[in-house]
C-alpha cells in the first residue's frame, strides 16, 4: 500500500477523513456514514447538486484506501486550485457562502437530508463561485426535529456579515479568533442599538443571545417541529442575507485607478509593459500583491493565468469581487490580505488552517505601487521585501517608486524623513542577493521604473 498522509485538518467529523497521497487529496468514506453515503446517491440530491455547481464533484476509486479498518469508500475530489479562508474573504464573498449555504439546506430537505454543520470552512471559491467541498456534511433528515446547525449558521454567518455591515467588514475577521463562529452575546453586545430594530437580527441574534443556559438548554423551547415550519425559516434566513448590504463607500484607496493615478498615460504603458512581460514568462499562475481594485490582475487572468489578487483594503476586494462575478471570471480569486500581516496558520497544532504564505506559491509575483507602502509606510527594509518575494514565486515584477513621487510626499506628510536609504541603488543592491534582473523599464515621464525578475536559484546562469 502506498503511503498516506492524513490531512491536519481533518479529524474532528468520525464520517471520515482528508488524506494526501502523490500530490492528490482523496476522502476516504468511514463504514460508519455508510447509510447517509448511499442516501446521498440514491435520493438524487449528490447529482442535483454537482449539476447545479453547489457541491464539488468526486469520483469513487477503490485501488487507493488509508484506513483499511473502517474504509467504506474512497473519493478522488476534484483538485483545488487554492484554498483561502473565510477570514480572508471581503463582504460579498461571507454573504455568496452563505446563500450557498441556504441553498444547499432547502435542496436537501426536500431530497429526504439535511446539512448537520454550516460552517464557512467547508465552502472555497472556483473564481467568485462558491462551492461545497464537504461530501459528508449530509445526513438523514428527521422532520421532527429543528436543524441541527442553525446555531452554527447564525454565529458563523449571520454573525460576521451583520458586524460587517454595521460596524466594519475587518471585524469578519473575528472568524479567526472564533473559528466555531462568533458567540452571539459577543454580537448582541457590539452592534448598535440601532440594528435591534431589524426584526431578522432581533430573532436571530439579540434574543437568543438573552436565552440563559447552553445551547441544548436553549433548544428545549422550541417545541414542535416539522418540514415546512424549517422550510419557512430558511425562506426567512435567505431573504435576511439577501437584504443585507455594506453600501459602496469610498476607501483610502478603491477609487485610485478611477481619481488618484498619477495620469491615464502611465497607466497605460504600465499596463502594456505588464502584458508584453507576462507573453514572454513561462508563468501560468500570478499572485497580484496590494492589488488595489484588480486593475491588472484582471489583465493577468485574461492572459489565462490563474490569479490570486490580495490587498488588506476590504472595499477594494470587495469591489473587485463583484466585477469578476459580473464578468463571470474563473480563473481570479480576490483575497483581503495585508501583505505585512497575512493570515497565520491556525488551529490544532497549528496545523489545521494553513498560513497564507505556506499556501501560496505562484509562477509569478507582481509588486506594483507597492513598495513604497511597505518602506515608508510599514518601515519594511528592502531586503526583508527581496527574500519574502522571493519564497512566493522564481518570476516578480516590480516597480520602484522613487522619493521624489507625488504619493511619496503623500506618505511623508505626517511623519519624520527617517528614509535615507531609500533610493533606487539601495533598491537593486538588496534585490540582487535574491534575483537577477532580466528587465529594466522607466516609465515616461514618472520618475518610476518598472523591474523583471528572476529569483537566482531558477536562473541558470548564477
Amino acid at each position: 500500500m502506498k503511503s498516506s498522509k492524513r490531512h491536519p485538518a481533518s479529524f474532528r467529523d468520525p464520517a471520515g477523513f482528508v488524506f494526501e497521497q502523490e500530490g492528490l487529496f482523496y476522502r476516504q468514506v468511514n463504514q460508519s456514514y455508510a447509510a447517509h453515503y448511499t442516501r446521498l446517491f440514491q435520493s438524487g440530491l449528490y447529482a442535483a447538486l454537482v449539476n447545479e455547481k453547489l457541491l464539488l464533484p468526486h469520483t469513487e476509486t477503490d485501488t487507493v484506501v488509508a484506513d483499511p479498518s473502517r474504509w467504506y469508500k474512497t473519493l478522488l475530489p476534484d483538485q483545488l486550485p487554492f484554498i483561502s479562508y473565510p477570514y480572508e474573504w471581503c463582504f460579498s464573498q461571507w454573504k455568496d457562502a452563505a446563500l450557498l449555504t441556504l441553498d444547499i439546506v432547502k435542496k436537501s430537505i426536500v431530497q429526504g437530508m439535511i446539512l448537520k454543520d454550516a460552517t464557512p470552512f467547508n465552502v472555497q471559491f472556483l473564481g467568485t463561485t462558491p462551492v461545497w467541498i464537504d461530501t459528508l456534511s449530509f445526513e438523514t433528515y428527521d422532520e421532527t426535529k429543528p436543524w441541527v446547525a442553525y446555531r452554527q449558521f447564525v454565529e458563523c454567518f449571520i454573525a460576521p456579515l451583520l458586524v460587517a455591515r454595521h460596524l466594519t467588514p475587518d471585524l469578519q475577521k473575528m472568524i479567526m479568533v472564533y473559528p466555531e463562529g462568533i458567540p452571539l452575546k459577543i454580537v448582541a453586545r457590539i452592534l448598535p442599538l440601532k440594528s435591534r430594530l431589524n426584526l431578522n437580527t432581533l430573532m436571530h441574534i439579540i434574543l437568543p443571545s438573552a436565552v440563559s443556559g447552553n445551547k441544548k438548554a436553549a433548544s428545549k423551547n422550541i417545541g414542535a417541529f416539522n418540514k415546512q415550519k424549517l422550510l419557512n425559516i430558511i425562506d426567512n434566513l435567505h431573504a435576511f442575507v439577501e437584504s443585507l448590504k455594506i453600501g459602496n463607500k469610498s476607501s483610502v484607496w478603491n477609487n485610485y485607478y478611477d481619481e488618484t493615478v498619477l495620469s491615464n498615460e502611465y497607466v497605460e504603458e504600465k499596463m502594456n509593459l505588464l502584458k508584453l512581460w507576462m507573453q514572454e514568462l513561462p508563468a501560468k499562475s500570478v499572485l497580484d500583491l496590494g492589488t488595489n481594485t484588480g486593475h491588472f490582475a484582471l489583465m493577468t487572468a485574461a492572459a489565462g493565468k490563474f490569479t490570486i489578487a490580495v490587498d488588506a483594503d476590504t472595499a477594494c476586494i470587495d469591489r473587485l469581487y463583484k466585477t469578476v462575478r459580473q464578468n463571470k471570471i474563473t480563473n481570479l480569486i480576490p483575497l483581503t490580505i495585508d501583505i505585512t500581516n497575512p493570515s497565520p496558520a491556525t488551529g490544532w497544532g497549528n496545523q489545521e488552517r494553513t498560513a497564507f504564505l505556506t499556501r501560496t506559491h505562484t509562477d509569478c509575483c507582481l509588486a506594483l505601487a507597492l513598495i513604497h507602502h511597505l518602506a515608508i509606510g510599514r518601515n519594511v527594509g528592502f531586503d526583508q521585501m527581496a527574500e519574502l518575494f522571493s519564497s512566493i514565486a522564481p518570476w516578480l515584477v516590480i516597480e520602484f517608486i522613487p522619493k521624489s513621487d507625488p504619493k511619496i510626499s503623500l506618505l511623508l506628510q505626517n511623519r519624520e524623513d527617517i528614509f535615507d536609504d531609500y533610493n533606487e541603488t539601495t533598491f537593486a543592491n538588496a534585490f540582487a542577493a535574491q534575483f537577477t534582473v532580466v528587465r529594466r523599464e522607466p516609465l515616461t515621464h514618472t520618475g518610476r521604473i518598472m523591474y523583471l525578475m528572476q529569483r537566482k536559484d531558477n536562473n541558470p546562469e548564477t
